[in-house]
């Protein structure tokens, strides 16, 4: 889906997620126009009954993730998940200004994200980044945790 495509309404952002395809849907909803002035690591929550809660957060970066950054992050959202009950997990969307596919920079934010929910025990979906052209899926096996 690209920037001149529909953009879902605001309303879907809540629909259940039974898909990969559903949470990029989901992400596109939230997002709307899609044009960013920075670079920013988005999360948000998807409660067990598959619903997004959209209490959109986001952590400024600037080239390549280093563990102090990242593991900061996710071990701040550990002992939210483990707060929130059993069946939560974080939904992260890599944003910033660009066009084109998904890039190594987007691979390596979203290798680093799933390393460091490993090593907390933080449960996540897979991971999207947007750009100015797109929502698209990070490809990248070692990307879920």
């Amino acid at each position: 889906m690209t920037n001149s495509a529909a953009i879902p309404p605001i309303d879907t952002a809540t629909d259940p997620i039974g898909s990969v395809d559903d949470l990029r849907q989901r992400w596109r909803a939230l997002m709307g126009e899609l044009a960013f002035g920075e670079h920013l690591v988005r999360f948000a929550f998807v409660g067990p009954d598959r619903r997004m809660i959209t209490v959109l957060s986001d952590v400024p970066v600037a080239g390549r993730p280093t563990r102090r950054v990242v593991d900061g992050l996710v071990g701040s959202l550990s002992g939210i998940v483990r707060g929130l009950g059993e069946g939560h997990t974080v939904a992260f969307l890599l944003s910033g200004p660009g066009r084109g596919g998904v890039s190594d920079s987007d691979r390596r934010w979203a290798r680093a994200l799933a390393e460091s929910a490993r090593a907390f025990d933080v449960p996540i979906e897979p991971v999207f980044r947007a750009n100015d052209d797109a929502v698209l899926l990070v490809p990248d096996r070692a990307a879920v945790a």
